[in-house]
Parts: structure tokens; sequence; C-alpha cells
């Protein structure tokens, strides 16, 4: 983005100069000459903009900030059951967690139909709703418009965020496969951890909601530090 400012900036900046050059002096008109120092003011407008107006540092830690909060309410609810995350409502992805121990879990029409609070029932299941720590990111990046899965992912993951180096997806088996080397941060969080994913996968799980139009779940995640391999399933 930091290189499209520029050359935007630049190619308006000398598109102005030269306008009000020709126009001033060759031309005589008045209004050309206001049009190319208009120019002018927006394409430096454009290479004045900061190269990385917030952080990737300070992105990374506001999710492994919002992820402990999670935690804290995971904690509390003895959550042991892996989370679904819903395609968005109202822009946003939203995650369920059933708070009962038994398997049985509510269908994505009954959890939409269920009283919009932190903890209510759903299909007679009791359920925590959560806006995971990426929804809000994973809306803002603007996905799915001519882009493959793991293109959306790669840009989500790797240009957005820096979480890890590089990504990979393949569909198969109800799901996908995401791989990612280069891992940056860990999930500090245990327990939203094994609910929700580590943040990237985490981060990637509200993408494939919001690209697939369908609920999904973590399915298995196994990392070895730097790599990681995680196996999402749609509902």
């Amino acid at each position: 983005m930091a290189g499209s400012y520029a050359s935007f900036g630049a190619s308006v900046a000398l598109f102005g100069v030269a306008v009000s050059l020709v126009s001033y002096f060759a031309l005589f008109s008045v209004p050309f000459t206001a049009l190319g120092v208009a120019c002018v003011i927006i394409g430096l407008s454009a290479l004045s903009l900061p190269e990385q107006p917030v952080p990737k540092r300070a992105v990374r830690s506001l999710l492994q900030g919002a992820a402990l909060s999670i935690e804290s309410l995971l904690e509390e609810f003895d959550v042991r059951e892996r989370a679904v995350y819903l395609p968005p409502m109202e822009g946003l992805v939203t995650a369920y967690v059933p708070l009962s121990h038994d398997g049985r879990r509510p269908t994505a029409e009954e959890v939409r139909a269920a009283p919009r609070r932190v903890v209510t029932e759903a299909g007679g299941v009791p359920i925590l709703t959560l806006f995971p720590p990426g929804a809000e990111v994973a809306r803002a990046a603007e996905l799915g418009e001519g882009q493959t899965v793991e293109d959306a992912l790669s840009y989500l993951l790797v240009d957005v965020t820096e979480l890890c180096s590089s990504v990979r997806a393949a569909e198969g088996d109800g799901g996908f496969i995401v791989e990612m080397k280069g891992v940056k941060e860990k999930t500090e969080a245990a327990r939203y951890a094994s609910s929700l994913g580590t943040i990237p996968t985490s981060l990637a799980a509200c993408a494939l909601a919001m690209l697939t139009g369908r609920p999904v779940t973590l399915e298995r995640e196994e990392s070895d530090g730097r790599r990681a391999l995680a196996q999402v399933r749609l509902l």
C-alpha cells in the first residue's frame, strides 16, 4: 500500500505540474492552471501519507490482548468444546462455544435466532457467544473480491498482520488444510488456543467463514514452533 501511495502521489503531482505550466504559459487558461495546481496538492498529500498507518506489530499485540481477555471468559465457564465460527452477522464474524460437555451443538440457524447475549441458549444448548479478535481485522481487509482462498489468507496473515511468512491452503475432506510457515506469534492463552485455535489459525477461520459463507470449526492444529498446520472443517 505504501508503494501505491507513493506512485500515485508522484504521478498526480507530475501531471499537475505539467498541466499548470502548459495552461499558464501556453494556453493562458486560469481554470486549467488551477486544475493543475489542485493535482499537485493532491499528489503531494498522497506522498505525505505514512508508509504504515498502523504498525503491524501493534495489530498483533492487540490481537494477543483480545485473546487473553477471551481466555478469562473461557476459564470462567470451563469451556472445553471447539468453537464454531459463523459467517458475518451485521458485518462481523461471530463464534459460539457450547457450554455443555455432552457433545451437543445447536445449528447455525438456532444460534442466529437466539437472543444476542454473551451467554444464551440455542436449540436447548447453553452457549457462549464471542466476537473473535480477528473478526474486525478480517472485515477491514475486505476479502473475497477476485481472490482465491489461498490469496485471501496470504493477504490477511502475511501482508496485513505479518503473523507468518507464507500461507498455503488446500480444499478437501469437507474443509480446508491451511499451512502457515514462519509463524511469529505464540498464543499465550492456552484455553483460547484449544477452543478457537492459535491467533493465526483463529484469524484464518474468521476469513474462511467470510469467504465460504458457511460455519467453520477447527478440526485439529499441529505446530512445531515456526510451522503450523490447521484443518478447518466446513459445517
